[in-house]
Formats: structure tokens, sequence, C-alpha cells
């Protein structure tokens, strides 16, 4: 894990530090990235094609072959390489997911908030609280939240139509950095916590 302490300046000091609650931080991250959804649509469209085959051969007699005709095997073949892809899209994030809350850790300063996470290895976002317009508090669970700076959506995204978001299956790979304290316990003492940082830098 990154030690924040070699990023602090002149007086700053590090108040509050926590890492994400495991159940929510995979569901409010899964929620930002619909892509999954359609790996789901792949396997099921793959396998139906590799084993229209099978289904062929078992209904219809064998006859002889037409010329010019691509053999149905090649069905079976196109319908393993989408279901592969769906296998990619689906379980593949999932795995960087679960290595994206190993790395993640939440730090308040009495200046500034670190974020630090990454699928990748941790890297780590500042953010200046002198500086920040909007801060926004979500309540998952109880006591459990997501508090966000500026104005990105706390809340974790639900809908079927969410399935078909083309855009969010290929255009929101800059949503996948954080940003906020995401599935954080306390989450309302912490929002209080900022509050009072942000009106003692006023």
């Amino acid at each position: 894990m990154v030690d924040v302490q070699r990023y602090l300046i002149k007086d700053e000091r590090v108040v509050w530090s926590a890492q994400p609650v495991r159940k929510f931080f995979l569901k409010y991250l899964f929620s930002q990235d619909p892509s999954r959804f359609l790996g789901y649509y792949f396997i099921v469209f793959g396998l139906v094609f590799a084993l229209m085959p099978l289904l062929v051969f078992v209904s219809m007699p064998p006859g002889p072959p037409s010329k010019g005709e691509p053999p149905i095997i090649l069905f079976a073949v196109f319908g393993l390489f989408f279901a592969g892809m769906g296998y990619v899209l689906s379980f593949g994030r999932r795995r960087r997911v679960i290595k994206q809350l190993g790395n993640t850790a939440y730090y308040l300063t009495n200046a500034r908030a670190f974020i630090v996470s990454g699928a990748d290895g941790p890297t780590v976002t500042t953010i200046d609280l002198r500086r920040m317009p909007q801060t926004s508090l979500w309540l998952v669970d109880g006591n459990v939240g997501n508090i966000v700076f500026g104005d990105a959506d706390p809340a974790i995204q639900k809908g079927f139509w969410r399935f078909f978001d083309m855009w969010g299956w290929w255009g929101r790979g800059d949503r996948r950095r954080l940003s906020g304290f995401i599935a954080i316990e306390n989450a309302e003492e912490i929002m209080r916590r900022i509050a009072q940082i942000e009106d003692g830098l006023r």
C-alpha cells in the first residue's frame, strides 16, 4: 500500500483513513461499468451458435454436403469465439475489480482527500478541499455510504435499461478512477468532518 505521508505538505496531517466495505465497493464499480452485461449476452449468443451443429446433427439425418456450402462446424467455432469474448468481458473484469479492491484505501487530511486505488497497482489521487465546489453523500446501507467530490453520481446505478447502455459499454473508461470515498463505514460522520474541514479552510 502507498505511504501517503510522503505526499503531505507542510502542516498537513492525516485525520482519518479507511478501506472500503467489500460488498458495496464491488456493487458500485460494477454499476459504473455495464460492459459486463454485454459479456453475458456474448456468452449466451456464442453458446447457441456453438451448440447449433449438435442440434442439427441430432434433429436431421446427415446428407451429402452441398458444393460451396460452409461446413457446419464453422458455427461452433464462431460461437466459441463469442463465448470467449463474453467470458473476458464479464468474469475477467470481475477479477480486475477484486484486485482494485485490495489496492484501495482512503485518507482525509486537514486540507485534502487522498484516494489510493487501481487494478494494475495503486495510484494516488489528491483532492484539494478548498477548490471543491460540491461534495455528495449517498447512504448505501445503514451507516455505509459513498462520498464523491465534484458532480459525479454517488449512487449505485440500477435499472434494466442500463444493460443496453452502449455508451456505458464502450465510453466510460475514465469512470474506473474513483471519484470519492466509495463504500465507507460511518459515511455521515465523515461527511460532517469534510464539511468542518472545508469551513476551516475558507
